[in-house]
């Protein structure tokens, strides 16, 4: 596979009176064509101002550091006209909440039509569009008559707007879709079907997703590579089966015993305040493992096995047959 996205050493500050809040530390991580690579965390943890950087989404008071490449151009150096003949097109996003989203006063076929349509287009064009968002609705299993199509969202299901939020995100055929949690606003029961969409979206129309969740289910399901956010850091990125069945950071550890199916072990303590952010590692004073090393040297990332990787000191100067030996006992 060939890379499509590349987020190297991203940083994000906030101005905030006369500090600067600093909420990214040296983000790095890279999806490639026809890939899903799901960010899970807890909320708070830069996953959404992550995708936001990526969209140039963030509120005028950010400062961003550090390279995103799409297809190998440098998007931060873009300014806001060269980056809208990409937003939208080549890469498109489908927000987290129907809700807010979607216009209460407008069909929902039009909406999702006017992704596509020029302020001043012909009767033909828009017969075309409309046509197209029928078909679009139709594959993602929606209704596709002029009765539906003329719908506003109040008269419809949370899933069926959840749907209309996914086809106007797709109806550009992007090449990478940035989705911020599809499964927040949607009822359990139709968690599944959500979820069947995306991959048939992934196989189907060979779209890359940045899949940016707190449902580590949906992120088992979906994607292929997982990346773990604790307090603006990825601390630990991999193949899904690898992560999610064999966590080596322990905060990841944490996250997994905490779902349902696990016994919904909660972990202690609270995520600390970006305005108050330990010296050494970021979950030292969560951290049943922690020592002195951890509160004092903020820990580097370590290649556990063939793609995995995770940011814990417990790692740091052991062998590859150690950090093996370590990886089956622990």
């Amino acid at each position: 596979m060939r890379g499509l996205l590349e987020i190297k050493n991203l940083n994000v500050s906030f101005a905030v009176d006369d500090n600067h809040v600093h909420i990214l530390n040296n983000v790095s991580m890279d999806i490639n064509e026809n890939e899903v690579l799901a960010v899970i965390g807890e909320t708070g943890c830069g996953k959404s101002v992550t995708g936001s950087a990526i969209l140039h989404l963030l509120p005028d008071n950010a400062i961003v550091t550090g390279n995103i490449f799409f297809k190998g151009q440098d998007i931060t150096k873009m300014n806001d006209h060269e980056f809208r003949q990409l937003r939208g097109q080549e890469i498109s996003s489908v927000p987290q909440s129907p809700s807010t989203s979607l216009n209460p006063l407008m069909h929902v076929g039009n909406q999702v039509a006017e992704c596509v349509l020029e302020k001043n287009s012909s009767e033909a064009d828009k017969k075309k569009t409309a046509l197209k968002v029928h078909e679009i609705f139709s594959r993602l299993g929606l209704p596709r008559g002029e009765d539906f199509y003329e719908n506003y969202p109040c008269e419809l299901s949370g899933g069926m707007c959840q749907r209309v939020l996914i086809a106007m995100g797709v109806i550009t055929h992007p090449e990478l879709l940035i989705v911020d949690e599809p499964t927040k606003a949607v009822d359990w029961a139709l968690r599944k079907d959500v979820m069947d969409v995306f991959c048939e979206l992934k196989n189907d129309m060979k779209c890359a997703m940045l899949f940016i969740t707190h449902d580590i289910a949906a992120a088992k399901y979906v994607a292929d590579r997982v990346a773990v956010m604790y307090c603006g850091e990825v601390v630990e990125i991999g193949p899904t089966d690898s992560v999610i069945n064999q966590p080596r950071h322990p905060y990841t550890k944490g996250l997994i015993a905490s779902m349902p199916s696990k016994g919904f072990n909660v972990m202690n303590g609270f995520m600390p305040s970006f305005q108050d952010l330990p010296k050494g590692c970021r979950f030292s004073d969560r951290c049943e493992c922690s020592s002195d090393i951890c509160v004092n040297e903020e820990p580097e990332s370590v290649e556990i096995s063939a793609g995995h990787f995770t940011k814990c000191s417990i790692y740091k100067n052991m062998n590859v047959s150690e950090i093996f030996s370590h990886a089956i006992t622990s």
